[in-house]
């Protein structure tokens, strides 16, 4: 338990040191999250190589290689560029690699030369690991890079982590009944329902500091989401929806984590955290949130 807070806190520490403190340099905390998500590609390829499966390593470094121009240049339309790469560089190793170079026949009855390759389980392998959480992690590049940035990344930050937050210690204190045994033994229907508070109360914490108290405005992109309703009431409104659903998604993104980790046999995604596992076992419920941010960026004009 100590060493699973302190590891918190000193990411925590070293998030908001990115945040508050390179921006003034003009470093973008999203182009450093960009290192971490082909930390995660990574951790994702060594989970489907342990649940039995041969994704295309030259597929994802393209991928990872293309990602951070593409998306810096082309901005949302950069991630879907980005999920090309991987898929058109998958379809063509995954075709290449059976057809092309000698082959014998399996025996003598034969006609089709047998060379072994990919199946195609493990392309499609390769492609949803260029989905998630290639694609979904670059999502950081346009939100970061709106009128609105600093605002987007941290509704990004502190809603799934304030859920995942409370829905650990609401668990601990009153959770009974199990959510999901068979996916995750130790999470129980009151941790989720904590979860989504906690959701709003990250969502009420941004609200606090950039609508309603105008703090943040000292930081440049810091934006509001006045810009959206044109007044605080209305904004505050569309925190507290965002808490909710941003809180729910989280929950199902450390589920669907959880499930991916199950079925391939592991404990955590890695080891690079103390107590927390790896990239992925860390940003699990932020991948889910990400889209969703995006969207509400994307529909009022922001990004």
């Amino acid at each position: 338990m100590l060493k699973r807070i302190v590891t918190a806190v000193c990411i925590l520490a070293v998030l908001f040191g990115c945040i508050f403190g390179l921006r003034s340099l003009e470093f973008q905390l999203a182009d450093i999250l960009t290192v971490l998500a082909f930390l995660g590609v990574f951790e994702m390829y060594q989970a489907f190589k342990r649940a039995g499966y041969k994704p295309i390593p030259t597929a994802l470094i393209l991928g990872c290689v293309a990602a951070f121009p593409l998306t810096y240049f082309f901005m949302a339309d950069g991630v879907m560029l980005t999920l090309a790469v991987v898929t058109i560089s998958a379809l063509i190793i995954f075709t290449l690699k059976h057809n092309l170079g000698e082959a014998k026949p399996k025996n003598e009855e034969e006609d089709v030369p047998v060379k072994e390759g990919y199946s195609l389980n493990d392309m499609f392998a390769t492609i949803f690991v260029g989905i998630y959480p290639l694609s979904l992690f670059m999502l950081f590049l346009p939100v970061n890079h709106s009128e609105a940035g600093l605002l987007g990344i941290m509704l990004i930050i502190a809603v799934p982590v304030m859920a995942d937050t409370m829905a650990y210690f609401t668990g601990m204190a009153i959770g009974k009944r199990k959510l999901c045994p068979q996916i995750s033994p130790k999470k129980t229907v009151a941790g989720a329902v904590g979860g989504i508070i906690g959701g709003i109360i990250g969502a009420l914490i941004v609200f606090f500091l950039f609508d309603y108290s105008g703090a943040m405005s000292v930081f440049p992109n810091a934006g509001s989401m006045e810009l959206i309703k044109g007044n605080l009431y209305g904004s505050l409104g569309l925190y507290i929806a965002l808490g909710v659903v941003g809180g729910a998604l989280g929950e199902l993104g450390d589920l669907a984590a959880s499930w991916i980790k199950r079925k391939a046999g592991i404990k955590d995604f890695g080891k690079l955290f103390p107590g927390h596992g790896g990239i992925m076992d860390r940003l699990d419920s932020i991948l889910f949130m990400l889209p969703l941010v995006y969207l509400v960026f994307a529909v009022s004009g922001i990004c």
